[in-house]
């Protein structure tokens, strides 16, 4: 299996534009829940995006 390391460069990216929007506004008070919800929701976001493209 071919492993594609730009697609979980994408994914980190992402999260992360993800994470500072949360952090901005506040949406999740707690650092580890909004982590934990932030790369979920990043990883769902880009597979979505992936099907829909694929």
């Amino acid at each position: 299996m071919v492993k594609h390391w730009y697609v979980y460069l994408i994914i980190a990216a992402v999260a992360e534009l993800l994470y500072m929007l949360c952090d901005k506004y506040k949406f999740i008070k707690s650092k580890p829940l909004r982590t934990i919800i932030v790369i979920f929701v990043a990883s769902f976001i880009c597979w979505g995006i992936y099907d829909l493209f694929v």
